[in-house]
């Protein structure tokens, strides 16, 4: 018999998100969807879900990821984020797709290529995080030099990957300003110049026209912790910066998790339940088939079987085991997450982050599709 755990994605709460961000942010001309490790698990199927409800751009890691998108979408501007190697970049030119720019020695390398048709380019740009990007003025004045005397390169944008929210430090101002002494030569070209969610608590700045959204399109915001410390340092930033923006926008979890019940049984006080739990008491328990590689361990404390809160007694890679009583069965439906059990009491159990949480969190689950406009209950 076939147990499941299901991850069901919904479509029009994703659309309502989509429009709710794209009109809260309607001064950038590019809204710009983050879709990097397989869309945060979400899968590329939500793609035209997006670009239906306000988006107008779309980021990904590697190439391939481009490619799978044009399989549901031949139009929308894709930029990859990720290195393409040489014998791919004609992929790219094929199918209308960006590369990034991150460093002068891989752009003299494109140069070398015999490239008969535009590709478009953009460049990434180090603001003192220490990631990739061009790190100074010169760099990037020889890598727009490459391009403008390249036959075929064409320079679409300029962008930077900020790396703190800038509500509780300073490093976002000084990553802005690294940012924009970079490339504040070249602001009278026709460019798109964008940065990521970060700029969402922030006023616009006057030359940046595009915001790429990443989780915030499926409902899980920045969790910014609400206690006097957290506060105290808030009101440092904004005395020395002025006020910050948080946005007043109702944005919804867009998936929920359920399993079933595989088994369940009956143990003794003293019993070992799992690999390391010893009984208390004499205890009826149920298995459930979701674990380690799901991204799920006892840290959640709890699973919702027949409207209670089970207890986790023991977890294993592919097995929660949960105290339960004499009336739940075999198949019985299991809550991991839904409306009533939200994703940031996870973030807070787990002691972790909203892209590490959704970097695992899908993995091995099977995907269901609801309300969607083309195709109903669709799976992946």
């Amino acid at each position: 018999m076939k147990y499941e755990t299901l991850m069901e994605i919904d479509l029009e709460k994703l659309k309502n998100n989509a429009k709710l961000l794209s009109k809260s942010y309607s001064d950038y001309d590019k809204k710009i969807a983050n879709l990097k490790d397989n869309a945060y698990g979400m899968g590329f199927k939500i793609v035209n879900t997006l670009v239906n409800s306000g988006i107008n751009y779309i980021l990904v890691g590697p190439i391939k990821d481009a490619l799978e998108i044009r399989k549901y979408n031949g139009e929308v501007p894709i930029l990859v984020n990720y290195y393409v190697a040489e014998e791919e970049v004609y992929d790219a030119i094929n199918n209308n797709i960006t590369l990034t720019i991150s460093d002068l020695e891989y752009l003299r390398s494109i140069t070398c290529l015999n490239i008969k048709d535009d590709l478009k380019l953009q460049i990434l740009i180090d603001n003192g995080s220490n990631k990739m990007g061009i790190k100074n003025n010169l760099d990037l004045k020889e890598a727009i030099k490459i391009i403008d005397e390249s036959e075929h390169l064409v320079l679409e944008g300029l962008y930077t990957d900020l790396t703190t929210i800038g509500v509780e430090d300073e490093y976002y101002y000084h990553s802005i300003n690294t940012f924009y002494q970079i490339i504040s030569n070249y602001l009278d070209r026709d460019l798109i110049i964008h940065l990521n969610e970060p700029i969402m608590y922030h006023k616009k700045l006057n030359y940046v026209n595009g915001i790429r959204f990443d989780l915030s399109l499926i409902g899980i915001e920045e969790n910014i912790n609400d206690d006097i410390f957290t506060n105290m340092r808030i009101k440092n930033v904004q005395k020395k910066y002025g006020d910050l923006e948080f946005p007043n926008i109702d944005l919804q979890l867009i998936f929920t998790i359920t399993s079933e019940v595989m088994c369940t049984g009956k143990v003794s006080k003293g019993d070992l339940v799992g690999r390391n739990y010893i009984a208390r008491e004499d205890t009826d328990i149920a298995v459930i088939p979701i674990g380690h590689k799901d991204g799920i361990t006892k840290a959640i404390n709890y699973v919702g079987i027949n409207n209670f809160k089970r207890d986790i007694l023991a977890d294993d890679i592919d097995h929660l085991i949960v105290a339960v009583d004499g009336g739940v069965r075999e198949k019985d439906k299991v809550y991991i997450v839904n409306e009533e059990r939200g994703i940031y009491d996870f973030l807070t159990l787990l002691k972790t982050n909203r892209y590490y949480l959704m970097s695992i969190l899908n993995r091995n689950l099977t995907k269901k599709y609801i309300n969607d406009e083309e195709k109903s209950d669709s799976y992946l």
